[in-house]
C-alpha cells in the first residue's frame, strides 16, 4: 500500500500515469464511451468503474503535472445544438481551479467544437473508462514535466 495515492486510483491506473510522460494524452472518458476504439496501439486503456470524472480528475491532478508548453492542457467537447451543458462541467472546473495545477490554465478549461476535440481519438496515450454519467462528460488532459 501506498501512502498519499488518492484511494480512486487503481494500482494499473498509478502504473499507467508513471509510465506516460510529457506531452502525453489522457481521456478521462465518459460511462457512454467505448475506450476499445480510442487512442493508439500501445494506449494504455483502464477502467475505473463507478467513479466520477470529477473524483477522477481531482486524484490525476494530485498526481502529475500539467503541460505548460501549450495554452490549455484541459479541455472539454462541447454539447451538440439544443443539449444543455452537462452538470459535471461545473464539478470539473471546481476541481481544476482547487487544484496546484490552476495556474497552467488561466481561464479554466477550453471547451472544443466536436470534431476539434475528437480529431485526437487515435491519438490518446491513456483512456479512462470512468463510471461519470453525465453525456459529454469526457475531459481531456496533457501531461507536463516536474519543475525543480
Amino acid at each position: 500500500m501506498l501512502k498519499h495515492v488518492p484511494s480512486c486510483i487503481s494500482p494499473e491506473l498509478l502504473r499507467a500515469l508513471s509510465s506516460i510522460g510529457h506531452g502525453s494524452t489522457i481521456l478521462i472518458a465518459d460511462g457512454n464511451c467505448d475506450i476499445n476504439n480510442l487512442g493508439h496501439s500501445n494506449c494504455f486503456r483502464v477502467r475505473a468503474d463507478g467513479i466520477s470524472g470529477a473524483e477522477l480528475l481531482e486524484a490525476i491532478l494530485k498526481l502529475i503535472p500539467l503541460d505548460d508548453y501549450i495554452d490549455n492542457p484541459v479541455r472539454c467537447c462541447l454539447t451538440d445544438p439544443g443539449i444543455p451543458s452537462p452538470d459535471c462541467w461545473e464539478d470539473y472546473e471546481r476541481v481544476l481551479a482547487a487544484s496546484e495545477e490552476a495556474e497552467k490554465c488561466p481561464h479554466g478549461i477550453e471547451y472544443q467544437e466536436g470534431d476539434v476535440f475528437w480529431s485526437m481519438w487515435d491519438k490518446f496515450d491513456l483512456v479512462i473508462a470512468s463510471g461519470e454519467k453525465d453525456l459529454y462528460g469526457n475531459i481531456f488532459l496533457q501531461k507536463g514535466v516536474f519543475r525543480p
